[in-house]
Parts: structure tokens; sequence; C-alpha cells
């Protein structure tokens, strides 16, 4: 859930975790015995979030995950790791029994990695959603952009959307080139952050993912000019408040905090935060 997370380049973790080797996993590491093919053999399939209790669970460094497992499971133990591939290794490794995601960062890497399955349990639920500035230029785009999302909501074209960000086929992962869109209602100036993995980042130098598709769609559909830059994730929300971006997309979680500054759209993307663990 993107309240508090230390920005990891998703795209970066996928690549490393596909190299990942046999040979590695049982290479000993920090002073731990690795794990044999016999234990791995004998490790429990876990279906359920209350078969977790009083495990070892793995959590990224600098995101309150931590926090949102104790509210669910009841006496584990933490272990810390910096980025998704050395969390798969140490699941991998027998180090740790699971570790929480964001269900869409949670998906790729279950569609990159056959070992790899989620418990189809919430841990914390959210919604995501586009920023836009409290005044009335930003009401009528919020209400429009809304509109829009509801379009493709009852078409079934958003559910195919998040079908091609979140699934296993990276020829897929293309966005139309926004940089064409002819100005007919106007342009639009968005601000994104470029490293959340399905939502907005870089593949092959160009800005893709969830948001940026969705947003794309949109102008395209209402005949307006699209401008994207990025931004730290912290201070997207004042930028946009400030009035320095017409809107934001960047896999943003609608809050009450943030909704005291900002205009939400219909959210975007409804889902949670799932564990991750070896099928």
């Amino acid at each position: 859930m993107k309240m508090i997370r230390k920005t990891a380049l998703v795209c970066t973790a996928l690549a490393a975790v596909m190299s990942l080797s046999l040979s590695a996993c049982n290479a000993p590491t920090g002073g731990q015995p690795a794990q044999t093919q016999e234990q791995a053999q004998t490790r429990a399939k876990y279906t359920s979030l209350r078969q977790l209790e009083g495990k070892e669970i793995g959590i990224q460094s600098g995101t309150s995950m931590d926090q949102t497992v104790v509210d669910k499971i009841d006496n584990v133990k933490f272990r810390n790791y910096d980025t998704y591939p050395a969390l798969v290794d140490a699941l991998k490794k027998g180090r740790v029994e699971a570790f929480p995601g964001d269900e869409p960062v949670i998906l790729q890497l279950v569609a990159n990695d056959s070992e790899l399955t989620m418990i189809n349990e919430f841990l914390d639920t959210f919604e995501f959603g586009y920023a836009f500035r409290q005044d009335e230029k930003g009401q009528a785009l919020c209400d429009e952009f809304s509109d829009y999302i509801k379009e493709i909501t009852a078409s079934g074209e958003l559910n195919e959307i998040k079908a091609k960000w979140t699934g296993a086929d990276e020829s897929l992962k293309t966005v139309d080139d926004y940089t064409a869109l002819p100005a007919t209602n106007g342009t639009l100036k968005m601000v994104t952050e470029g490293a959340y993995e399905p939502f907005n980042y870089f593949k092959d130098g160009k800005i893709v993912g969830y948001d940026i598709d969705i947003a794309v769609r949109f102008c395209k559909a209402r005949g307006y000019a699209l401008e994207i830059e990025m931004l730290d994730f912290d201070k997207i929300i004042d930028a946009v408040a400030a009035g320095e971006y017409d809107f934001a997309g960047a896999g943003i979680t609608i809050t009450p905090e943030r909704a005291e500054k900002v205009y939400f759209s219909e959210p975007n993307y409804s889902g949670g935060v799932v564990m991750c663990v070896l099928k």
C-alpha cells in the first residue's frame, strides 16, 4: 500500500528474480545454512493467513508492511530486506515463510516465477485514484475523468487494461504515443513518479504503466493533448494542490488526509496487500 513506501524499481526486481539459479538457492549467505532439496520438499504449503501465525515474515525495509501484517496475523517475526529480489531469494531459501506486497506487484512476481503464488486473502485493502487540484477547473476535470473511468469499467475495458499490466506478456505492455495527441480541447499536465511498476515506470526509455495507459486513453477520447512530468512520490500531492499540475496518476491511495488537499477521481484500481508464498 503506497502510503509509507521505500520506492523499489520493480522492473529491475523482476529481472533479478528471473535470474535466480538453483545453484544460488543452495549457496549459504550471511551465515545462514542453505535449504536442502529435501527440506524444500517438506515445507508447508500456505493457503490462508492464519497458517502464518508464529512464522517468520520478510518485510521490505522502509515500508509500513510490518504494521499491516501484525494487524492481521499474531505472533509473527520479521526479517528485513531491501528489495523484492532479496525477499524472493529469502523465501526460496527458507529464511522466511512469506512476504507481503501490494497485489499488483505480487501478481507480476507470480506471473514471472513459476515457484511463487499468493494467498487469496487481503491483509489490508486500498483504492487508487487520480488526484486533481481543488478549484473549479480541477473539479470539472475530476468529474470528467471519473465519468470516463465509469465508462471503461462498464464496458470491461478497465479489466482488460488491468490484465495487460499485471500479466506476464511483456509484448502487450505498451502505451500509445501521447506526445502526438491533438490539443482539440487544450493540453493537460500530468505528474507521476515513474518508479512503481506496474502503475508507472520506464520501459525502453519511455514512461509506461497502468496509470499512464488510462490517462493517455482518456486524453485521446476527450480531445486533450498530454504532457507528463516525473516527481518524487512524497511531493506529488502537494504539487497538484499548489496548481503546478492538472492531475496526478501514480498508484495513489485514496485517503481522508489526502482528500483534504486534492480531489480524487472514481477509483481506477481497487485491491489490497497480499502475502506471497511458495507453491
